[in-house]
């Protein structure tokens, strides 16, 4: 018994000093950075595996997602299903088989004078998000 108790202490110490000894350092997906893309600039906050950005009004829901939907095409993904109406819109992509994630999902809602849009991929993939808005501020011209 007294064997087992032991064990359970060296498990238990184990778990708690790994975070001290690397630093504290958060999982990626689970800090927030921030950052500006686009020509506008466009800022964006990726937080919780999801990239949230607010595009520049005078855009529409349809046009912007007709256009994400063009980029992920144009980059090898298959849609999975895309909805879009002048409040909001949804679009699933499959990714190819040969890239580190499975899907991207973008959502866009009109709110106040803009229109709000978050990309998530899964799993979780911060570059890949970001390269994802890129793509479709540069093909929409922002």
């Amino acid at each position: 018994m007294r064997r087992f108790n032991h064990t359970i202490a060296i498990i238990l110490l184990t778990l708690f000093a790994a975070p001290i000894l690397t630093g504290c350092q958060s999982l990626p997906a689970l800090r927030e950075s921030r950052a500006w893309h686009g020509q506008t600039p466009v800022y964006a906050t990726y937080r919780f595996g999801l990239l949230h950005t607010e595009l520049p009004p005078g855009q529409s829901i349809e046009v912007v997602m007709a256009t994400a939907r063009a980029v992920l095409y144009r980059q090898g993904h298959t849609i999975e299903e895309a909805q879009v109406s002048p409040q909001g819109g949804r679009l699933v992509a499959l990714a190819s088989r040969n890239l580190p994630y499975d899907k991207i999902k973008i959502t866009t809602s009109f709110e106040g004078g803009g229109i709000l849009m978050t990309i998530n991929i899964d799993p979780a993939e911060e570059n890949r998000s970001r390269v994802v808005l890129e793509s479709i501020l540069a093909a929409l011209g922002i």
